[in-house]
């Protein structure tokens, strides 16, 4: 038993140390095979032509992206935030090592830190306004070299993006947000930029999470190649499909405005002569409404054209305003009427002098009230119906500025629901062209 024992830890630490050995010969072997790449390698020359049949032509670079992150979505400045892992594959035959003969070799050589001794493509973004690399806990980027000569350069990027807005549709918008890859140097002749099979990745919840918008769609077959007087430079484009989350506008904005509008037509039910109610329902509504403007309008680009929500606001100040002139109007009408009839009064005041003198005089009886009586006794007293009731308040007076508010009452909620239905159907229909368009 002792003698098996020993055979087994004898196998044990011979397999062990074949392990070990293997693995050096691996680091060894990948050692070398990276410094014969490198030997005589000149980073500052481009690489051969992609197409092999050709002599001269272009470097084909495949291009592939991972969103991992979006956020800051700032329509007062028309950017966003992005965070990508940016891919980049071409072909430099000069780093191809199954032809040296090596056994076993590698299926890749993974070597982040000779990204400054191989040539790499010179893109740039033109859309972006600020940019960094991911340094923590190392620069989070690497560098995979394939046996046929194939570069893999992959590196986690953070960016703040321009996107032109277009808000003649807030907040019923869709905005299309551009992001560029061009190479700075070289033309088409040197460098041309493909889409990988799979161009565009999302990390799982990207474009969901964001408070405003919600990611539509992605886009990539738009043309980009930028022509220049040093010439025409390929290009790729990304077009993310932001379209704005209704919801919030109408918990916020239409919502409230729609409650302040109605809040104001009680106006027309007050008494014509409660004029410290009347004047500050009126002025506290409008006051309203510019607030509620203004608060609107602190959240977005100082633009030239007229906005969708603007169309709204406006409208319902203005019925709003036409609730508090109404009154004006009203009580303007009342004062008219009253001083007529004053001095109506004045000029027949002293014709019916003597006969006010000689009514005062008569003593007028009174018959005292017999419990018998219907008209003493509430109990025998009818009641009136409630639908005569709810008809004396839509029964049309006879006094004038009454008859005004009477007309108010139903001309303003009839107004603003005609308003409603030409507001949303022209909204739909803009909003239908726009898709269509796009």
């Amino acid at each position: 038993m002792l003698q098996c024992g020993l055979i087994l830890a004898l196998l044990y630490f011979t397999v062990a140390a074949v392990r070990i050995n293997e693995s050096y010969s691996d680091a060894n072997q990948e050692q070398l095979i990276l410094e014969r790449l490198l030997s005589g390698y000149d980073a500052r020359i481009r690489p051969p032509p992609s197409d092999s049949s050709q002599m001269y032509g272009p470097v084909i670079v495949k291009v592939n992206i991972m969103i991992r992150m979006l956020s800051k979505i700032d329509v007062v400045n028309m950017e966003y935030g992005m965070q990508i892992t940016f891919r980049e594959q071409w072909l430099d035959k000069r780093l191809a090592f199954d032809h040296l003969g090596y056994v076993n070799p590698p299926k890749f050589l993974t070597v982040p830190y000779v990204k400054n001794n191989v040539w790499i493509p010179d893109s740039f973004f033109p859309t972006e306004k600020a940019a960094h690399r991911h340094m923590i806990d190392t620069e989070n980027m690497f560098l995979r070299i394939h046996p046929d000569g194939t570069v893999l350069y992959s590196v986690r990027l953070s960016l703040t993006l321009s996107c032109p807005m277009h808000l003649q549709l807030y907040p019923l918008d869709v905005q299309n947000c551009d992001f560029d890859l061009i190479s700075y140097a070289h033309t088409t002749r040197d460098i041309v930029y493909q889409w990988d099979s799979n161009p565009v990745q999302l990390k799982k919840g990207v474009g969901n999470d964001l408070p405003n918008f919600l990611l539509t769609g992605i886009e990539t077959h738009h043309e980009c190649t930028s022509h220049t007087n040093t010439g025409s430079y390929a290009c790729l484009r990304m077009r993310l499909k932001l379209s704005r989350q209704f919801s919030y506008y109408l918990i916020q904005v239409y919502g409230p405005t729609t409650i302040i509008v109605i809040v104001s037509w009680i106006s027309f039910w007050i008494d014509m002569h409660s004029t410290a109610g009347r004047v500050a329902l009126g002025v506290t509504t409008l006051l309203t409404m510019t607030t509620l403007q203004s608060a609107l309008n602190s959240k977005l680009p100082p633009v030239s054209y007229i906005k969708v929500v603007d169309v709204w606001i406006g409208a319902c100040q203005t019925f709003v305003f036409g609730a508090l002139i109404e009154y004006a109007f009203v009580s303007y009408q009342d004062t008219l009427l009253k001083s007529t009839k004053l001095n109506k009064t004045k000029i027949r005041k002293s014709q019916k002098r003597v006969e006010r003198l000689e009514l005062l005089e008569v003593d007028f009886y009174q018959p005292p009230c017999t419990c018998s009586s219907r008209s003493c006794n509430p109990d025998l007293v009818p009641k009136i119906p409630w639908k005569y009731r709810m008809r004396k308040w839509f029964k049309k007076p006879s006094y004038l500025p009454a008859q005004i508010d009477f007309y108010a009452r139903f001309c303003a909620p009839i107004g603003f629901i005609c308003f409603n239905i030409v507001y949303w159907s022209s909204c739909w229909i803009m909003t239908a062209r726009v898709d269509y368009d796009a």
